[in-house]
């Protein structure tokens, strides 16, 4: 990885749908799956594309809280 950012060797030209969350851990990064799917899509005009799904998680000292950081590849559902 450089730069904090998705994998160089993974990342695929594209678009891409980035979410963040911090809060509880684990829940926090659970919780974000569930929304990304039962809310964002649904509610935009996207759809999932072939590609590597990116997940970054920090957890803190303590493991009781987590930053994550998701990276799903998308395209337009009627394009």
């Amino acid at each position: 990885m450089s730069g904090g950012g998705p994998p160089d060797s993974a990342a695929q030209a594209g678009t891409w749908a980035v979410f963040t969350a911090a809060g509880p851990a684990p829940q926090t990064v659970q919780e974000l799956w569930r929304d990304v799917f039962t809310e964002w899509f649904p509610s935009n005009p996207y759809r999932s594309r072939t590609g590597p799904e990116i997940l970054r998680t920090r957890l803190s000292p303590d493991k009781t809280e987590a930053d994550a950081e998701l990276w799903l590849p998308v395209e337009p559902e009627h394009g």
